[in-house]
């Protein structure tokens, strides 16, 4: 093997390195520091782009409550990243007591639906299958012939 050969077999290692290794180790690097920034309490956004706040972490799951009463539990790898004040577009609030329902006004409700609605009948539908006959011999036959169900 001649020099020139050798010197362009360890420049395409050397440039490999820096163009595919090397920046997937500081991607991972970051990763890392961004799993290890992660607190309860943390807005995020998880890998399918659901937003939400982590309410517990554990060593490899997380519990991110993604509206309020509606927690899931994710892989802590599916987080992206945690959000920054200005990214939330809504904001929910803590509802401390339940919306209370006035009697009588259900029922106001459904009837008026129930008059509204238009209830149509629809009739059995005739299925082609395949029907034994019993001839005089005692054993019976399947045959091609439709079923006759008056």
């Amino acid at each position: 093997m001649d020099l020139t050969t050798l010197a362009m077999i360890v420049v395409l290692i050397v440039v490999g390195y820096f163009l595919i290794i090397r920046p997937q180790q500081k991607r991972t690097k970051e990763a890392k520091a961004v799993q290890a920034s992660l607190q309860e309490g943390s807005r995020v956004m998880m890998s399918g782009g659901i937003f939400g706040t982590i309410r517990h972490m554990g060593d490899k799951q997380v519990v991110v409550e993604v509206s309020p009463g509606v927690e899931l539990t994710f892989v802590r790898q599916a987080i992206i990243r945690p959000l920054k004040e200005d990214e939330d577009e809504f904001e929910y609030a803590d509802v401390s007591e339940p919306a209370t329902i006035e009697p009588g006004s259900m029922d106001e409700a459904w009837s008026q639906s129930a008059s509204s609605a238009a209830v149509t009948e629809v009739a059995p539908s005739v299925s082609d299958e395949i029907v034994a006959t019993v001839p005089e011999s005692g054993t019976a036959q399947p045959t091609d012939e439709p079923a006759d169900k008056g």
